[in-house]
């Protein structure tokens, strides 16, 4: 027998007297409640065989004793050392995804954020442009955007180049997911192929919730372009991932201005329709016996009891960017329930919800107010992607550039910034 393979020798003889003493230990705790005294002194005997038989200096025979207490406690016990070791994984795992559900279930509960109607304080699907957001992003968020994000980027192949049809939504064959391992911004299974400029372009979004082309600060279907000239070059995010507190709501009740999750049980739409989607997220607007009003764009608020509307940042300074007319704020549209200048009182034991994004929100101006049993808890923490927003939610204040709707767009361009 050669060095190598005395080396090799010895490294499996310690392997296995490892897995003989754990599963031999494994059996002692895992029975310890139905084991005799005669079967505890039996199975610690196991062990001290294992030991006696490690200890030899002849690796060869220290293998074959090694193996002859493996099978004697095999034998014994009805189970194997690898089983042993097997059913001590799954038992750990058993415990750790029951204490994860549990936490899920009872403190913390993890939440995508579905639309634009919380923008700009939280995400649903938007673009980034890669040139124009560069001056609002720092190095940590340039390096982990393609992370986070689907590349949307176009070059122009040809002179006089024009978009030939609109994104038809494909699925992408596993072989092709291989090479896109290089490329993490490009690791999408669904996306759309564009005809353009007599090339196919496999572009992020599926037509028609979200085509790409509803983010875009100007339609590429409006020009024709130059060879080499960029039609688009950014990211197509899926929207902000967080944290929701479902317990602090039993002990600290919600105040107006605070962001909230909540099921939409029992809710229709005007048109009498039960909402699409399970959860929600909005930002509270008025407490059980509140009445509401929207003028010029802001809601003022009339506690119960009192006689005077007060601004909605009165209540709360989280309003005030709602108000700023900067980085995608716009203030409260009226509409529905709470038209502009009409008066709206909160029924006792509901709330009523708004987005910060009310151009682009169903809210309790739609369906109506939200019965305070449907709340789920708090938004608490952002915590994917990495952006301006990761932490703490609704801490950051509005980037420094007015609110403004380009022609063809949904978003605002402030949302391409961030």
């Amino acid at each position: 027998m050669n060095f190598l393979q005395t080396l090799w020798l010895k490294r499996s003889n310690r392997k296995l007297h490892r897995e003989i003493v754990s599963s031999v230990r494994h059996t002692l705790a895992e029975d310890d409640d139905i084991l005799s005294d005669e079967e505890k002194a039996q199975l610690a005997e196991f062990e001290k065989a294992a030991d006696e038989a490690k200890s030899n200096p002849d690796p060869a025979a220290c293998a074959e004793a090694l193996k002859t207490v493996s099978g004697a406690f095999a034998d014994y016990s009805g189970r194997s050392t690898f089983r042993a070791w097997m059913c001590s994984v799954l038992d750990v795992l058993a415990v750790a995804f029951g204490v994860a559900f549990g936490l899920r279930a009872l403190f913390v509960q993890p939440f995508q954020i579905p639309t634009s109607s919380m923008q700009p304080t939280l995400f649903g699907i938007h673009y980034v442009d890669r040139e124009a957001s560069d001056p609002h992003r720092s190095k940590l968020v340039k390096f982990f955007t393609p992370l986070g994000a689907s590349t949307a980027k176009i070059i122009s192949p040809r002179d006089y180049a024009t978009v030939e049809s609109d994104p038809v939504p494909v699925v992408r064959p596993w072989l092709s997911l291989l090479p896109t391992l290089l490329h993490p911004g490009d690791f999408y299974r669904t996306g759309s192929v564009l005809r353009f400029g007599g090339e196919n372009f496999l572009v992020p979004g599926e037509e028609p919730r979200d085509n790409i082309f509803r983010y875009l600060p100007n339609d590429p279907r409006a020009r024709m372009y130059r060879q080499g000239e960029t039609v688009f070059d950014g990211w197509l995010s899926s929207g902000d991932h967080l944290f929701v507190d479902r317990v602090s709501i039993h002990f600290k009740p919600l105040k107006r201005g605070e962001v909230f999750v909540f099921n939409t049980e029992g809710l229709n739409s005007s048109h009498g329709t039960p909402l699409t989607g399970y959860y929600y997220i909005k930002r509270l607007a008025g407490l059980p016996g509140d009445t509401l009003r929207i003028q010029d764009g802001h809601l003022y608020i009339r506690p119960k009891n009192e006689n005077t509307f007060r601004p909605a940042e009165w209540f709360n300074p989280a309003f005030c960017k709602v108000y700023s007319g900067l980085g995608g704020y716009q203030g409260h549209q009226g509409m529905g329930r709470l038209e502009e200048n009409v008066e709206f009182t909160v029924p006792d034991d509901c709330c009523f919800a708004l987005g910060d994004n009310t151009a682009n929100s169903l809210d309790s101006r739609d369906w109506g107010p939200l019965p305070v049993k449907n709340i789920i808890g708090r938004a608490c923490f952002v915590f994917w992607p990495i952006s301006r927003r990761i932490g703490p939610v609704d801490r950051q204040e509005p980037i420094l550039v007015p609110t403004e709707y380009p022609p063809h767009s949904t978003q605002p361009t402030a949302m391409n910034l961030q």
